[in-house]
């Protein structure tokens, strides 16, 4: 089973006529509801709130195959409004004092931890101070527990600003966080925000010098790279209508470890990059996974049949992002 820690929330997604639409959402959340369409047995550790969001949230989880490990609370869900622009893409607003999802207990995760746990996965809004401790501390024990770990970075300066929290402490603990994993998914933009300044692909490669043995770059239309020691490969994006892109880095890094793990090599991350051809594969099948997901409202990861069934209208040339 992987094991997801992280924020869980409402995105109240505005319409055109001014109202808006809730969506269960939040990056691990995706993450854990995206990695159990794609076949693997997936558990959601932080609380849910009882209240009518939280319903919804638990759910819609329920229903991805995906379970929820931790304890429902009274507080309230965490909301965030997102408004897209006319390229589908969102900006956020997020309501995140004292909300449910934020009670996550490190020590009673690691106690209940199922035995037949192999991976253990959080970022997103967990990496934003005074959260981010926790967030290390489990990635830390389930590290030397053998288990192996990823992270998302998927950065919100926003959040950090609107708690109060200097930038350079919010990127000093997504690069403790970095450190600890063995497998790290990261943005242009993410890169930007940790002051990694550059080509993209260069900047990406610097993280490997922290300690993962995989990193994961993502540069939206522009494709995405899988870098490691002696590892170099590009994936350009797949031609698609985009309706919004909420949850597209999600379905693209649980694509590309699902398939990675039905190769039978995931496990394998904790000490290397994955083969050449098997990394290929996989950034594929991430590609196609976030492509079916930006073409529907919100983040409605695919299945592993449908990433299969899938085809592309026409091919994307080029290499961009050195």
């Amino acid at each position: 089973m992987f094991l997801v820690a992280g924020e869980n929330l409402i995105d109240l997604v505005a319409e055109p006529n001014g109202s808006f639409v809730p969506h269960a959402g939040g990056a691990p959340y995706n993450f854990a509801r995206a990695l159990a369409l794609q076949g693997m047995a997936a558990g959601y550790l932080n609380p849910l709130s009882r209240d009518a969001f939280g319903a919804l949230l638990r759910a819609t989880l329920l229903a991805s195959g995906a379970l929820h490990l931790g304890p429902m609370t009274d507080r309230p869900t965490s909301l965030a409004l997102v408004q897209t622009d006319e390229r589908g893409h969102p900006s956020y607003a997020f309501y995140r004092d004292n909300v449910a999802d934020r009670e996550l207990d490190p020590e009673a995760v690691f106690t209940a931890a199922p035995p037949e746990t192999i991976g253990f996965h959080t970022g997103g809004l967990g990496l934003v101070p005074p959260d981010d401790a926790r967030a290390l501390e489990l990635l830390q024990r389930f590290r030397a527990r053998g288990v192996l770990c990823s992270v998302d970075i998927n950065m919100r300066l926003q959040v950090a600003r609107s708690m109060g929290v200097a930038p350079d402490r919010y990127r000093d603990g997504a690069l403790r966080a970095i450190g600890a994993a063995h497998v790290v998914k990261a943005s242009d933009e993410d890169l930007q925000h940790l002051g990694l300044s550059g080509a993209p692909v260069a900047a990406a490669q610097a993280l490997l010098e922290r300690g993962p043995h995989l990193v994961i770059l993502t540069l939206g239309p522009d494709g995405a790279w899988a870098l490691g020691p002696g590892l170099q490969i590009f994936q350009p994006a797949l031609p698609v209508e985009v309706v919004d892109t909420v949850g597209a880095g999600d379905c693209f890094f649980t694509g590309v470890l699902a398939s990675l793990h039905r190769a039978g090599a995931l496990m394998a991350l904790r000490d290397a990059p994955p083969p050449a051809e098997l990394a290929t594969r996989a950034l594929r099948h991430g590609a196609i996974n976030a492509a079916i997901d930006v073409s529907r409202a919100g983040s409605q990861p695919g299945t592993w049949d449908e990433v299969i069934a899938w085809q592309p209208a026409r091919s994307v040339p080029g290499a961009p992002g050195r």
